[in-house]
């Protein structure tokens, strides 16, 4: 397990879980039964994607070391994210909440740009659990390494700033390549994307992905925003 990767908003972690661990997840993974979602940024273009039901821990349970029945690899997540104040804050006031969900990108499908700010949010990570991966498959997570664009009134207008932001940065967003057993941290509000996955692609873009959070009452515009594009994705899914 190394850092080969460290920017002001993601950090890199290669290597991440071990044999055991990581056969864990695939075995899990394998098993869980997924649903079919569209994408709530531009469902007529992104494709579908395929998301498992999800895992939450909260509270006293984040801090529980060998919890019966807890698989190992979220005790390792969550260590991990511990040790990296600079993105989540600290346990306990920075943040109380964790998900883990799989997700399936197959061939064809990306998420366009957008941020994962709103409600209680600190961040979130990500772990590749395909068993290998072309370079040329595509799929990277795009993540551009600055601080989110100022909010702007409007759901479409709020997306298309998002759009503006990557256009007109004066750096380039960097591109994380889905390498197998590769764990990904990215602060809360940061504009990245899911590429495209290529139509060769001899398998699906698989992860563990999930939020750290902290519990919050507030009802921010933000989170308005992602209810309303929520929303709209399950109004396009019906009349489909």
């Amino acid at each position: 397990m190394q850092v080969t990767h460290r920017g002001d908003r993601f950090v890199i972690i290669d290597d991440f879980l071990d044999e055991a661990m990581l056969t864990e997840m695939r075995t899990l993974m394998a098993r869980a039964t997924f649903s079919e979602v569209q994408s709530v940024i531009h469902p007529e273009t992104d494709g579908r994607a395929f998301r498992s039901r999800g895992t939450y821990l909260k509270g006293d349970a984040l801090g529980q070391e060998d919890s019966a029945g807890r698989p190992k690899a979220y005790e390792k997540i969550l260590r991990a994210v511990a040790a990296e104040p600079g993105i989540f804050g600290t346990r306990g006031d920075g943040w109380d909440q964790a998900g883990f969900t799989f997700w399936r990108y197959p061939a064809g499908s990306r998420l366009s740009w957008h941020n994962d700010a709103g409600g209680g949010r600190r961040g979130e990570f990500i772990v590749f659990l395909h068993d290998t991966w072309n370079a040329s498959w595509g799929g990277e997570l795009m993540v551009l390494n600055e601080e989110p664009a100022a909010s702007a009134d409007g759901t479409g207008s709020f997306i298309a700033q998002m759009e503006k932001q990557v256009r007109q940065s004066t750096g380039s967003p960097v591109a994380i390549l889905p390498r197998p057993n590769r764990l990904v941290l990215v602060k809360a509000g940061t504009t990245h994307q899911i590429n495209r996955v290529d139509s060769t692609a001899e398998a699906p873009r698989c992860t563990l992905t999930g939020f750290i959070s902290k519990k919050t009452t507030e009802t921010t515009g933000t989170e308005a925003r992602e209810t309303l594009l929520r929303l709209m994705g399950e109004s396009a899914r019906k009349a489909s």
